[in-house]
């Protein structure tokens, strides 16, 4: 583009020194006078106009013709550029008119729709290849084009020529003529299957690793309630005992706040045993378990201590409220009923209290409320 604008000034240039000299020489000519020319205004004036015309004639018609054979070689090379990159391009390219209609489909375009040739797109309608379905979308996405000159990553479900659809993904562009006048669409598409089917894989995969993770997260909580209960009470065991223990007593410090520590041991657990066999001794443990889990706040913690003794944390409760509370326990315990050969197999008790801050520490509060247990469980043989 530059050398053809700088060939212009070159011959521009020319062609006005050229009428320059010739001017001059007509000047000259009627000043001196001649024999067949003298005092002839006139006829300098025609002569001066008719070499002007011939100059110039003979100056345009040589750079009409070099740029004419210019761009004829431009032509030629854009049409092998056009060419190559239509039939070369691994996507369909058409061309439509502003309704529509197929001007120009590449090969890409037939092997894509499962025709034979591109000529057999050409006249027919781009909505003869879309389901009715889509026809719609791909309407409104014309205006779209036809409005801001340009579509980009659009996706339809095409048709084959079996009938058979398949998901692509469409960019258009508008073209207009010299002078700004839209005439036709100019679309690129491509075939995304493949793309779709990793796409749903990914998603598929995706969603089974969540249902997986979901399952070890169920798992982690089985397992972690496993690693913290007693299987046969359902009770918290002795290690989360512990460390609940020293959680409460550091709350109890830090907000100046009393708890209590309630000792179990369920009477007769042995004779039980012996007597009517350990399914009814175990049915014992269970139904004392059941009555600490009712009779317990969420923020209390009833544990098995071992064997047939229990533990419970009574968080911020003092010991008269703790003795208050082991009555109603036991009078709880008076209603569970326990059958044996239609006979009722009483379920007691012995417990014993102690809090802090009267016991400073966590041994210091375990042992007082078993030694307290103790002495409980040793007035009542001794007055059996």
């Amino acid at each position: 583009m530059k050398t053809q604008n700088f060939n212009k000034i070159v011959s521009r240039a020319v062609s006005i020194q050229i009428i320059l000299g010739w001017t001059l020489l007509i000047i000259g000519t009627y000043s001196i006078g001649t024999i067949w020319l003298k005092n002839e205004i006139l006829a300098h004036a025609i002569l001066w106009l008719a070499g002007v015309i011939i100059f110039e004639f003979i100056l345009l018609r040589g750079y009409t013709a070099n740029n004419q054979n210019k761009d004829v070689e431009l032509s030629k090379i854009g049409n092998l550029i056009y060419h190559a990159i239509m039939e070369t391009s691994p996507d369909s390219v058409t061309v439509t008119d502003l309704m529509g209609n197929y001007i120009f489909a590449n090969k890409q375009t037939a092997a894509l729709h499962g025709f034979d040739s591109p000529e057999e797109f050409i006249g027919k309608s781009a909505f003869s290849f879309l389901p009715f379905s889509e026809i719609s979308k791909a309407t409104k996405h014309m205006r779209l084009t036809r409005a801001d000159e340009i579509s980009k990553n659009i996706e339809f479900n095409l048709q084959r020529k079996d009938g058979s659809t398949f998901p692509a993904e469409l960019s258009a562009a508008l073209i207009k003529n010299e002078i700004g006048i839209p005439v036709a669409f100019i679309a690129i598409t491509r075939d995304i299957t493949e793309r779709k089917n990793s796409e749903l894989q990914l998603s598929e995969m995706n969603e089974r690793l969540s249902l997986q993770l979901v399952e070890i997260e169920k798992l982690q909580a089985i397992l972690h309630e496993q690693a913290i209960q007693d299987p046969l009470t359902g009770l918290y065991n002795r290690r989360f005992m512990e460390e609940s223990l020293k959680q409460e007593l550091a709350r109890a410090k830090r907000g100046n706040q009393p708890f209590s520590v309630v000792m179990l041991d369920m009477d007769n657990l042995k004779p039980i045993n012996d007597k009517h066999g350990h399914a009814i001794g175990d049915a014992a443990l269970k139904s004392l378990s059941k009555l600490l889990k009712e009779q317990t706040r969420a923020e209390d913690v009833s544990c098995r201590f071992g064997g047939d003794e229990f533990l419970v944390i009574l968080h911020n409760t003092d010991e008269q409220t703790a003795i208050i509370r082991l009555q109603e326990w036991s009078e709880r315990a008076k209603e569970i009923k326990i059958i044996y050969e239609d006979a009722p197999v009483p379920v007691s008790f012995s417990a014993g209290i102690a809090s802090y801050p009267i016991h400073k520490s966590i041994e210091e509060i375990i042992h007082a409320a078993d030694k307290a247990m103790y002495e409980i469980k040793a007035e009542k043989k001794y007055k059996q």
